[in-house]
């Protein structure tokens, strides 16, 4: 696990506040590198999320491959608006839409934990989805996600794989969904 010190939440905050000082010029392979560290939480989240880790993988490493000519996270959106292609299906643009929705559903997630410590993690990851992935899935994935909440570790399961507490975790979660915030609205504003 790409961390900090052992703790997921402390090195996702240190990796969102890198990206998060480079403004509005993203530099495509630090995003990459963030949404590296950022799909380890799926890991954690039991096999419902296994699908989508290696879906949005494929699209991290898109951005990563154009990170050699297309610098910054803007000139990728911009290279594919000129080439008419920023809504179709495997661009590079496209992909960056995506990974904002996985950042958003990680921030949901955690959002939902810190609000109210008696919330199972089932209950979180469901709220996470409708807020952020559901609505570019088929039915039929929807559904899978919605089947498969019964083999969600539990809450404590999950906080101990991610090398946090209920403490550690609230330390660092606010850091983490202010960023993760900042950072989805700034790539909002590239389309």
């Amino acid at each position: 696990m790409t961390n900090h010190k052992g703790r997921y939440l402390e090195g996702l905050s240190v990796s969102l506040k890198a990206v998060h000082e480079q403004g509005d010029d993203i530099q495509s392979a630090d995003f990459a590198r963030l949404c590296d560290h950022i799909l380890e939480a799926f890991d954690h989240l039991g096999t419902i999320m296994y699908f989508a880790k290696v879906e949005m993988g494929g699209k991290v490493e898109s951005i990563r491959k154009v990170s050699a000519q297309l610098k910054t996270l803007r000139e990728v959106v911009d290279a594919d608006v000129r080439a008419g292609r920023a809504t179709t299906k495997g661009s590079c643009a496209r992909n960056l839409h995506r990974l904002m929705l996985v950042i958003t559903f990680v921030r949901l997630l955690l959002q939902q934990l810190l609000d109210s410590p008696s919330t199972q993690l089932k209950d979180a990851l469901w709220v996470a989805y409708k807020g952020s992935l559901h609505p570019i899935h088929t039915y039929m994935v929807q559904t899978a996600v919605w089947a498969g909440l019964g083999m969600v570790p539990s809450r404590a399961a999950f906080m101990a794989s991610i090398g946090e507490d209920e403490d550690s975790a609230r330390q660092h979660v606010p850091e983490v969904l202010a960023a993760a915030a900042e950072l989805a609205g700034r790539l909002e504003r590239m389309y």
